[in-house]
């Protein structure tokens, strides 16, 4: 089994594998109308996630998050490195990197497909497709408080 890690804001921890907001929303990997779930490899990366979308949030508001382990089957795992996606998965325009796994959003032949984070390449972040059979068999295998140390804040 692989576990992977995924930060989610208080008021939803009820429900971590929850993919609606990727579904209405999208994603840099996805368009609207397809559900992920996005996780990272580890928990560190999952915090970086987060925080990259709230840089001009004070830290004195900034929402609570939970933590959640999440254990996948080995079987359902791929990982694509850098080199094997086009030069603009990185672009701040989700538009052009929301096309480049349209076979597998379509026909996910993966559970969890690993992509390179965009804020750390070197780090591995998790698309774990809702529609793929096994997706019901992903454990919660631990959750806790997500604490953010003031000193990774400016003042």
């Amino acid at each position: 089994m692989t576990l992977v890690y995924r930060a989610v804001r208080q008021k939803y921890a009820t429900h971590p594998l929850d993919t609606k907001g990727t579904w209405l929303n999208g994603g840099r990997w996805n368009p609207p109308g397809v559900g992920l779930l996005y996780t990272a490899e580890h928990a560190a990366l999952a915090l970086v996630e987060i925080l990259v979308h709230m840089p001009q949030v004070p830290y004195a508001d900034l929402p609570s998050f939970r933590l959640f382990t999440l254990e996948i089957p080995d079987a359902d795992v791929r990982v694509l490195r850098a080199d094997q996606l086009p030069l603009y998965w990185q672009d701040d325009n989700y538009s052009r990197s929301q096309t480049i796994l349209t076979d597998w959003l379509a026909q996910p032949d993966v559970l969890a497909l690993g992509v390179p984070s965009s804020v750390m390449p070197d780090g591995i972040n998790y698309l774990l497709h809702a529609d793929h059979p096994a997706y019901e068999l992903i454990r919660v295998v631990e959750e806790k408080a997500l604490l953010i140390d003031p000193r990774l804040w400016s003042k």
